[in-house]
């Protein structure tokens, strides 16, 4: 029995971080995909960029100025600010500024309620979302736009690039996130991504939905509602986006506590992604987004079955997951072993796994998910 349990869960971890990317990648390599040629300046439709703020005063300006000198026809450009219940001096800033309009609203709402209230307003045929801390190649938006025009195609995301890792922590979460966006490149050439890279992502504004305004993952629900309308959402690799990396697991936990939390809310809302018959890319989300959530527990199930086992080969191996847990706690009491890959990557393996835990006893058993706020 317990070597049962075993291989079902060591095949369960296999296929979630193995399997299913290395099959993505093999029929992405059968269905190759070029980005289009950047559209003519005459060509550009309309775009309004939709940035949410909440206490942003330092950011604000410089993401005009960011914005403003992407190699897009300004005049088809509107940037649009949502002051969500900001209380320093963001608003000051941004009221009557001429390269710029401000929608503003006394009670902090969220994230969610400042994107539905600007949609809206919007009446241009593109909407960029993005958020205010990053900064875009200057072509990224005329990369991003150019897809979308493409026949089918709903929206299109950009790609988040971290800068230079400053420790060896913030190299394994870099690590992390170059295997996630390899994964979401072969979606992309297969058919669709699981979800957007929230800090620049351009949308179809008659394909907008809105979602509940205490979403935490708006990146996530409004590419799926538009995927369920039969269009596509595609990643876009030379549309790059650049963010500083956590320094500290403390806040790469807090950002993905978010994120699982978010999961668990939409999948409680929307029952309709697990249905194939509803969700075109039912397989996909799946393997990428619910098995995911599955690992921890399958990871437990790994290490119960090996010490339970009166066979010498399976308590061996449980030993040997003993030994990686123990690894990747270790710099607890010795900080200076953080600065070896090894235990670096046990470390940050181990902590987004047991954030998944975290996040899903959190839902289930007291209901809880963690508010959409800033990291």
């Amino acid at each position: 029995m317990q070597e049962t349990i075993f291989a079902v869960s060591a095949l369960l971890i296999g296929y979630t971080y193995a399997g299913y990317p290395l099959l993505m990648a093999w029929l992405a390599r059968r269905n190759p995909q070029a980005s289009p040629p950047l559209l003519n300046d005459a060509d550009c439709p309309q775009v309004t960029a939709v940035i949410a703020v909440h206490n942003e005063q330092d950011r604000v300006l410089g993401k005009i100025a960011d914005l403003r000198a992407q190699d897009y026809p300004q005049e088809r450009l509107t940037i649009l600010f949502v002051s969500d219940g900001s209380t320093d001096g963001t608003n000051s800033l941004l009221m009557d500024h001429p390269q710029a309009a401000l929608l503003a609203y006394a009670d902090r709402q969220g994230k969610a309620h400042a994107i539905n209230e600007a949609m809206a307003t919007v009446t241009t045929p593109v909407v960029l979302l993005c958020d205010v801390r990053q900064q875009a190649q200057a072509h990224a938006l005329r990369t991003v736009v150019s897809r979308l025009m493409q026949p089918g195609i709903g929206a299109v995301s950009g790609e988040l690039a971290h800068r230079d890792p400053a420790n060896p922590t913030s190299a394994q979460i870099g690590a992390y996130w170059r295997y996630e966006k390899w994964i979401r490149q072969s979606e992309s050439a297969v058919s669709s991504v699981v979800g957007a890279t929230g800090a620049f992502y351009a949308i179809r504004r008659e394909a907008f939905r809105p979602i509940a305004p205490d979403t935490l993952l708006d990146d996530f629900e409004i590419p799926m509602q538009i995927i369920r309308q039969g269009l596509q959402v595609k990643f876009e690799s030379n549309a790059l986006v650049f963010d500083e990396l956590q320094k500290e697991m403390a806040g790469e936990r807090k950002r993905k506590l978010r994120t699982l939390s978010g999961n668990f809310q939409s999948f409680t809302r929307h029952p309709w992604l697990f249905s194939p018959g509803a969700n075109p890319i039912w397989a996909q989300f799946i393997s990428h987004k619910v098995l995911r959530l599955v690992v921890p527990y399958a990871l437990i199930a790994c290490l119960l079955s090996c010490l339970l086992s009166s066979s010498a080969w399976m308590q061996a191996l449980g030993l040997l997951q003993i030994g990686f847990y123990a690894l990747a706690a270790s710099p607890r009491i010795w900080p200076g072993l953080s600065s070896n890959r090894l235990v670096s990557l046990a470390h940050v393996f181990t902590e987004m796994n047991f954030t998944a835990l975290e996040a899903g006893l959190r839902f289930w058993l007291a209901g809880r998910v963690a508010r959409w706020d800033k990291t």
